[in-house]
C-alpha cells in the first residue's frame, strides 16, 4: 500500500441500553454442574462503553440441599468484567447457585437490563464426600483384551417425587447410565481420558426429571476405553491402568420436605448386580461387536428379573483420587449426511455390500437401522479416511486399528451405534445389510470434546477457505477428551509436539481453556513419573517410545500451551497451575547445554532429536531425516521457552527465578546467533526451517542487519523453490510469519496459494476435507504414501490458519486477553475481500475488509469490544487506536 490520503473513519457508535451480553462463570461454556473451583471468577461483557460512575449489581440465590437458599448481593465497579474475583464465602460441596448481574448508575438506579440468570453448582470437593465403591464383574475375565463387556443394575426405592437429584458418575473405563430405561444426558466417553493413577474425573448430572416415586431402576453400560483396552501402536498396550472395570455411581436426591436421600454403587448391601451384557467386545481402535441375542429388554427399568444376575465385585481405588472436571465431555453435534450411497458387492447370501460416502472426514459414527435380519445374521461396517486408487477402501493406514464393527441380530429391527469406540473416517462399506440401503437408515453424527466455536475466516479465494475448514475439522476430530494426533488408526496418542505447534490457532478457534487446562495436569503428572516430559500425555511405553526422553518441541509444550492460554485468556492462573511444569522442563534442559548455550546433546533415543518431523525432502520411512540441523531446531525451540519462561516468572512475581531466566535466556540465544547465523544472515542450515525459527522467535530482533539478511534468505528459498513448502512440523507454523516479519509479504502469499506437492492447497486440489499428516499422504496419481505412517486427519500442518486469522482477516492480539489487538490485514495473494472474528474475554473482535471497485481502495470494518483497544496498523499509513464500537475505514493503495 501507499499512502495516498489519511484514511476516513466513522466513529464508531453505540446505542441503546447498557445490557450484559454474556455470563459465565470461570472458564465453563454457560451453565455449569460440577466445577471444580470454591471461589469461582465470573465473567460478562457489555453492550457498549459504561459510564466512569457506573458500577455492577451483583446478585446471588445459594443453596446447599436440604436448607434454604439465601440471597446475596454487592456492588462492584464496572471495571472489565473479565475474571471477577469471587466476592462471598467460598463453595461447599453440591451447593449451587443462580446469579444475575445488572449495570447501575452510582445512585444504583438501572442502565440497562439484568443479565439472564446463570446457574452453576459446585462439585464434591471433599475426599470424604466420595461415599460410593466402584463396582464391576464378579467372575475371573480374561486377562487380555476383547473382553465380553458387563452391564450392572439396582433398583431403589423413593418415598416421593424428587425435587432436586445429582448423580455423580465415573468410572475405571467408559460407562454410560440409565435410570428407568432412558439415557442419562448426552454425553460419550465418559469419564474420558486422564492419568489414571493420578485421578479420574468424576461428571454431575441433573436427573430429576428421570425420577419418580417409589421403585426406580438404574443400569449402567460398562467399557475397557482408556483404562484396560488395547492402546497405541506397534500391538499397543493392553490393561496399562489396571484389568478391572468398575462403575461410581452416587445419586443424591432431595425432597420438596427438605430431607434428603442417598444411593452409591457398592458390593456389601446386594442390591447391585451385574451380568454379561450385548456388547461382545469393544475397542477404541478396533471397533465394537454388538449381539443383539444378548439383549435383555427392560433390564434398566423396575421389576425387571435379575435374580440369575451376579452380585458385583469392589474395584478399589482410592477416592481422593476422584476430581470435578475443568473441561467438558465428548458429545454428538451436528449430523453428516451421506453424499453417496453405492451397492458395490453382494455377500454369500445375497446380502448387500455398500459404499457410503458421507464426504466430510471426521471423528464420527454411524447409527444405522438394522432392519430385515434374521437372528444370527451379522451388519459389518467397516470405517476409512480414503479409497485406494481403485476405489476399495484403504486399510494399510489403519494398521492394528481397523474400526470394524460388527451387529449381529436377534431378528428384530432396531437402530444401533456403538457406544464405546470412537472412529475418523469418511467412507464407510457396510456389509450383510438387508434390502436397499438409503440415507434415511444412516443417522451419522459428529463427535467431539464440547467448546465454544471463537474464530472464523472466509475470503474471496475458495481454496483457501476449504484449507481454513479443514484446520477446523482436523482439530475437531482429534480434540475428544485429549489432544490427540489423529482419531483413525492404532495410534490416537496425545502427542504433545502437536499441540505445541497448534495451541494458538485452537485457541483462535475455539474456547479450549477448560479442555487444555485439565491435559496439562496429566503432562506434570507424567513429567513427575518420567522425569521429562514425555513424546505423549498420558503416556503409554510403546515400542521404541517406551523409555521417554526430553526431546525439542515436544517437550516445549510444557512451557508454550500454557502461555497461549494466557495469552488468549489474560488468567495468570494457568500460568501459576503449570509453573512447576514449565520450570522443571526448563532447568532439566539446561543441563544438556554446551558451554556455548547450545542444546546439541542427543537423547538416549534411537531416533535422536526429532527436529523438523516429517520434513517433505525427508525418505517415507525416515521422517527424521530432515535438512535442518536437529541441534538448530532444538536450541530455537529451547531458546523460546526461555524467554517465555522469564516473562511467566515476572508476571508471577517471581523476580529470581526472571532474573535467573533472562540470563539463561541471553546466554542460549547468543549460543544460537554464534553457532548457525552468520555475519551475512546466511544459516549453517541453508533451510526455510531453520531462518524461519530464527526470525519468528525474535532470536534475531537484537540484531536487525542480520534480520533482513535472514529475511531476503527466506524469502530467496520460497521463490527458488517456486512456492513449495520445504518445512516439516517445527518450521511449517513460523514461515509465513517469519516471511511477514521480515516484510516478505508476496513470497508469503506465493507459498501459501502454491498447488503443487508439497503445499497446503495441494492437500486441498487433491480433495482433501482435514488437514493431513504429511505433505503427500495422498499422491498426484492418488496412490497412498508408502510410509507406515500415514494419516488424513492431523492438525500440525494447519497452524497455518493462525498466519491467515492475523494477516489474511487481520486480527491478532497484542496484550493477553485481548486487552490490546493489532488489526494489519495484508492485501495480497490476489484475494479481494476477507473477514474474521473471534470472541475474546471482552466479546467479539472482527476485521472485514473488501476492495473497492478500481482496485485503488480498501474498505475495512473493525469491531471492537467493550474494553479493548484495537491497533490499526496498515503499512504505509499512520498507526490508529480505536476504542468500542464499528469502524468504518478507507485506505487508498
Amino acid at each position: 500500500m501507499t499512502a495516498a490520503t489519511v484514511p476516513q473513519i466513522v466513529p464508531g457508535t453505540l446505542t441503546g441500553d447498557l445490557d450484559i451480553t454474556s455470563f459465565t462463570v470461570e472458564h465453563y461454556p454457560g451453565d455449569a454442574l460440577g466445577i471444580a473451583v470454591r471461589a469461582p471468577r465470573m465473567n460478562w461483557t457489555y453492550s457498549h462503553t459504561v459510564p466512569e460512575d457506573a458500577q455492577i449489581l451483583l446478585t446471588l440465590t445459594r443453596r446447599v440441599p436440604g436448607s434454604k437458599p439465601r440471597e446475596e448481593k454487592t456492588y462492584l465497579p464496572a471495571d472489565d468484567g473479565v475474571l471477577v474475583p469471587w466476592q462471598f464465602e467460598p463453595l461447599v460441596s453440591r451447593e449451587e447457585v443462580f446469579a444475575t448481574v445488572q449495570a447501575v448508575s452510582a445512585s444504583h438506579k438501572p442502565l440497562g437490563a439484568v443479565s439472564r440468570t446463570l446457574h452453576f453448582e459446585a462439585g464434591l470437593f471433599e475426599e470424604f464426600d466420595h461415599v460410593a465403591d466402584f463396582v464391576g464383574p464378579s467372575w475371573a475375565e480374561p486377562e487380555s483384551d476383547h473382553r465380553h463387556l458387563p452391564l450392572v443394575r439396582t433398583e431403589i426405592e423413593l418415598k416421593d417425587q424428587p425435587v432436586r437429584a445429582r448423580l455423580y458418575l465415573t468410572a475405571l473405563g467408559l460407562v454410560e447410565a440409565e435410570i428407568n430405561g432412558a439415557k442419562v444426558g448426552n454425553d460419550a466417553l465418559i469419564p474420558g481420558w486422564t492419568n489414571y493413577e493420578q485421578r479420574v474425573e468424576m461428571w454431575t448430572y441433573d436427573v430429576t426429571e428421570n425420577l419418580s416415586a417409589g421403585t426406580n431402576a438404574m443400569g449402567f453400560w460398562l467399557g475397557d476405553g482408556w483404562y484396560r483396552g488395547r492402546l497405541g501402536f506397534d500391538g499397543g498396550y493392553a490393561n496399562y491402568y489396571g484389568d478391572r472395570i468398575g462403575v461410581f455411581a452416587q445419586l443424591e436426591v432431595e425432597y420438596a420436605d427438605g430431607s434428603t436421600d442417598a444411593v452409591y454403587s457398592n458390593s456389601w448391601d446386594r442390591r447391585w448386580k451385574t451380568t454379561l451384557g450385548p456388547i461382545v467386545c469393544s475397542d477404541l481402535c478396533e471397533g465394537e461387536r454388538y449381539d443383539a441375542r444378548f439383549e435383555m429388554p427392560g433390564w434398566s427399568k423396575p421389576g425387571f428379573d435379575d435374580s440369575d444376575w451376579k452380585p458385583v465385585a469392589e474395584v478399589f481405588y482410592d477416592p481422593a483420587r476422584i476430581e470435578n472436571p475443568d473441561t467438558s465431555p465428548v458429545r454428538a453435534h451436528e449430523r453428516n449426511q451421506p453424499a453417496s450411497i453405492e451397492r458395490i458387492g453382494s455377500t454369500d447370501d445375497g446380502r448387500g455390500i455398500w459404499l457410503v460416502d458421507f464426504e466430510q472426514n471426521c471423528s464420527q459414527r454411524i447409527r444405522l437401522n438394522m432392519r430385515g435380519l434374521e437372528a444370527g445374521q451379522s451388519v459389518t461396517l467397516r470405517h476409512v479416511e480414503v479409497l485406494e486408487p481403485d476405489g476399495t477402501i484403504a486399510t494399510r493406514t489403519l494398521r492394528r486399528g481397523q474400526q470394524c464393527d460388527i451387529y449381529t441380530s436377534n431378528g428384530t429391527d432396531a437402530w444401533w451405534e456403538p457406544r464405546f469406540a470412537m472412529h475418523g473416517f469418511r467412507y464407510a462399506q457396510i456389509e450383510g445389510y438387508a434390502g436397499e440401503l438409503t440415507a434415511e437408515d444412516m443417522d451419522c453424527r459428529v463427535y467431539h470434546s464440547v467448546m465454544d466455536r471463537t474464530g472464523e475466516l472466509t475470503c474471496s479465494n475458495s481454496l483457501l477457505n476449504r484449507l481454513h475448514a479443514n484446520a477446523v475439522w482436523s482439530m475437531r476430530s482429534n480434540f475428544v477428551s485429549i489432544p490427540t494426533d489423529c482419531p483413525q488408526r492404532d495410534e490416537r496418542m496425545g502427542w504433545t509436539g502437536d499441540i505445541c505447534l497448534f495451541a494458538p490457532t485452537a485457541t483462535y478457534l475455539y474456547d479450549v481453556h477448560g479442555f487444555l487446562k485439565g491435559w496439562l495436569k496429566d503432562v506434570r503428572a507424567d513429567q513427575v513419573k518420567w522425569g521429562t516430559v514425555p513424546f505423549y500425555v498420558p503416556f503409554i511405553p510403546l515400542g521404541v517410545w517406551a523409555h521417554p526422553q526430553s526431546i525439542s518441541t515436544w517437550g516445549d509444550s510444557a512451557v508454550e500451551v500454557p502461555w497461549t492460554l494466557y495469552m488468549e485468556s489474560g488468567d495468570p492462573q494457568v500460568l501459576a497451575d503449570s509453573y512447576d511444569l514449565s520450570r522443571d522442563w526448563v532447568n532439566e534442559v539446561e543441563q544438556y547445554l554446551s558451554p556455548d548455550g547450545v542444546w546439541d546433546r542427543k537423547p538416549d533415543f534411537p531416533l535422536g532429536q526429532l527436529g523438523d518431523w516429517l520434513d517433505p525432502t525427508a525418505p517415507p520411512e525416515d521422517p527424521t531425516q530432515a535438512m535442518t540441523a536437529k541441534e538448530l531446531v532444538a536450541t530455537a525451540f529451547y531458546a523460546r521457552s526461555c524467554i517465555q519462561i522469564t516473562r511467566i516468572a515476572e508476571i508471577l512475581g517471581y523476580a529470581d527465578d526472571a532474573a535467573r531466566y533472562a540470563a539463561l535466556r541471553d546466554h542460549v540465544i547468543a549460543g544460537f546467533l554464534d553457532r548457525f547465523i552468520r555475519l551475512d544472515g546466511t544459516m549453517t542450515s541453508d533451510t526455510q526451517c531453520a531462518y524461519a525459527l530464527a526470525i519468528a522467535f525474535g532470536l534475531l530482533d537484537g540484531e536487525p542487519v542480520r534480520k533482513v539478511k535472514a529475511g531476503n534468505c527466506l524469502a530467496c528459498l520460497v521463490r527458488e523453490s517456486g512456492g513449495k513448502v520445504s518445512t516439516g512440523f517445527a518450521g511449517t507454523p513460523f514461515v509465513l510469519p517469519a516471511l511477514t516479519q521480515t516484510g516478505h509479504d508476496d513470497e508469503a502469499y506465493q507459498l501459501l496459494t502454491s498447488t503443487e506437492c508439497p503445499s497446503w492447497l495441494y492437500q486441498v486440489t487433491m480433495g482433501a476435507t482435514t488437514t493431513w499428516e504429511r505433505w503427500d499422504s495422498m499422491r498426484p496419481d492418488r496412490s497412498l504414501n508408502p510410509g507406515g505412517m500415514t494419516s488424513f486427519n492431523h492438525y500440525a500442518l494447519g497452524s497455518v490458519a493462525e498466519w491467515m486469522h492475523a494477516h489474511i482477516g487481520g486480527l491478532e492480539t497484542i496484550e493477553p486477553g485481548w486487552k490490546k489487538f493489532r488489526v494489519a490485514p495484508i492485501v495480497g495473494g490476489g484475494l479481494t475481500e476477507a473477514s474474521t472474528s473471534h470472541i475474546t474475554p471482552f466479546g467479539r473482535a472482527a476485521v472485514t475488509w473488501q476492495m473497492g471497485t478500481d482496485g485503488s481502495t480498501v474498505d475495512v470494518t473493525v469491531t471492537v469490544p467493550v474494553g479493548t483497544t484495537a491497533v490499526v496498523d496498515i503499512p504505509d499509513h499512520e498507526v490508529q487506536n480505536l476504542t468500542a464500537g464499528t469502524h468504518h475505514l478507507q485506505f487508498h493503495i
